[in-house]
Formats: C-alpha cells, sequence, structure tokens
C-alpha cells in the first residue's frame, strides 16, 4: 500500500496493510503469516472533498482569477484548470479517506475470506489479490462449496437432480422462468 499524497493525480487507490492495524503498510513476516494462514488488510485511500466546499472555494477561485484578469468570463479550460488547483489545494489540508477489510487466506484450504459484502471493495481487492499472488478469485457459492468439500457419485447425482426453487415472485421470476423455456 501506497498511502495517497496531495499531488497525485488518483484519487482512489488500494493495497495491503496489516490486518487491523490499517496505517501499518510495511508488512514483516510475522505480520502477515499465521501457522497455514495469509491474513492482511486490504486499506483504501480516496479523497473526498464534500462537494459544497469544493464549489464555493472554487467559485471564489473564479472570482479571484477574473479580477486579477480584469476579464468577466473564464474559458472551459480555465474552470476546469482552477477546479483542479482548488481541490489539490483542499487534499493538501485533510486526510483521504481510509477504509480497510480483512482479509484471511487458508493456504491449505484454499479459501480466501473476505469480511465485507460490498460489490466494490470486492472487486478491487480481487484485482489485487490476482496481481500480487497470480491467482483468479472465485466467489464461493452453494456449488463451488460442494465442490470444493467432494461429493461422492450419489450426492453429485442428487445435486444435479436438483431443481430451482423460487422464494419470491415477481418480474426477476417470471423473466428467469421465460429464459428457462
Amino acid at each position: 500500500m501506497k498511502p495517497l499524497e496531495p499531488e497525485d493525480e488518483e484519487l482512489e487507490r488500494s493495497g495491503w496493510a496489516k490486518i487491523g492495524e490499517p496505517f501499518v503498510v510495511d508488512l514483516a513476516y510475522e505480520d502477515v503469516f499465521f501457522n497455514e494462514y495469509v491474513n492482511l488488510g486490504f486499506r483504501t485511500d480516496r479523497w473526498v472533498v464534500p462537494g459544497p466546499v469544493l464549489r464555493t472555494r472554487v467559485k471564489e477561485a473564479e472570482v479571484a482569477y477574473l479580477a486579477k484578469k480584469g476579464r468577466e468570463r473564464l474559458s472551459k479550460k480555465e474552470k476546469t484548470e482552477l477546479k483542479l488547483m482548488v481541490a489539490k489545494k483542499l487534499r493538501r489540508q485533510m486526510a483521504p479517506a481510509t477504509r480497510a477489510v480483512d482479509v484471511s487466506w487458508a493456504v491449505g484450504e484454499g479459501v480466501v475470506r473476505f469480511f465485507s459484502h460490498a460489490q466494490k471493495p470486492a472487486g478491487a481487492m480481487t484485482e489485487l489479490f490476482k496481481k500480487t499472488f497470480g491467482l483468479t478469485l472465485i466467489p464461493e457459492s452453494p456449488y463451488t462449496a460442494a465442490v470444493r468439500l467432494g461429493l461422492d457419485k450419489g450426492q453429485q447425482k442428487a445435486w444435479h437432480a436438483l431443481e430451482l426453487t423460487y422464494l419470491a415472485s415477481g418480474p426477476s421470476r417470471q423473466d428467469h422462468a421465460a429464459e428457462e423455456e
């Protein structure tokens, strides 16, 4: 994990940190490995400048710039450049929002546990995991769990004979039923 700096072009960055201590990013062996487990914190830093603050400061910068140049209007390019300059200045006065989620990889089982259900961080963690370890994660489902645990021939036959059961009604059920036909 390389923490975000105000001058960075990126508005968000993710990386590995010590589990339970997201601000420890220089990891030692004992910070990561515990028996047959690899334990990491998945940290995401993101610049969050409140919209009203940014709009107010940009408007102030526009007024000052126009007065300095003796003009009445800004070009689109000038507005964009001013907004970027103001945002960078505001970032120097604040810290990025930091979010950390624990990750535990049971190497012997071949199972990675990510302690969040949110799709965006799960997707970012999956991408970083592949980049770091060269392995593609497959989300757990009843089927993948059954395959991982191992089914005997009778259980496999019973598994394939299962029928889909709907627990709710509505358009999605009808759409799905139509797809099956």
